[in-house]
């Protein structure tokens, strides 16, 4: 799995956000290209402590195997669980600036690349190290950046 911490890989995720346009569609799910940007910024602001979300559902398997999957595995493309927080559809967050959207996810990127100190514990997998954030963040980004065709 790739890791953000790699400089290559973070420049590779920054490049497909920069091909990201106000008009892109999304192959699956509900959000649009705005909600997707804010949902994936909020994911980067739980790992640095930003935003303390509340699980939805908690899977019913040991949290040290749920963390090997969500570590190892490509997230599905439908129904997978979002922390109440960051479902921009039901909680009906629909930013308006494609732009401001963009600059702003690339920001936390910075931020969460250069942070000192992350979050230890993932509320649904358990104790969780600077290179753990570093691969669940970029699984995450890259299921998103697809879900747009970038």
């Amino acid at each position: 799995m790739k890791n953000l911490f790699h400089s290559k890989v973070k420049e590779e995720i920054l490049s497909r956000i920069d091909k990201l346009t106000p008009t892109a569609k999304a192959n699956w799910g509900k959000m649009n290209v705005n909600q997707n940007l804010r949902h994936i910024s909020m994911s980067f602001e739980i790992a640095t402590g930003k935003l303390d979300p509340t699980p939805v559902k908690v899977p019913p398997i040991p949290k040290w195997l749920f963390k090997l999957i969500l570590l190892n595995a490509k997230p599905p493309k439908e129904k997978a669980e979002t922390f109440e927080e960051t479902n921009m559809v039901a909680n009906n967050i629909n930013p308006a600036d494609f732009e401001e959207e963009r600059k702003n996810l690339k920001r936390v990127i910075e931020d969460f690349v250069n942070s000192d100190s992350l979050v230890p514990v993932n509320k649904i997998a358990g104790k969780f190290k600077k290179d753990d954030w570093g691969k669940l963040n970029y699984n995450h980004i890259d299921h998103h950046l697809r879900q747009f065709g970038v």
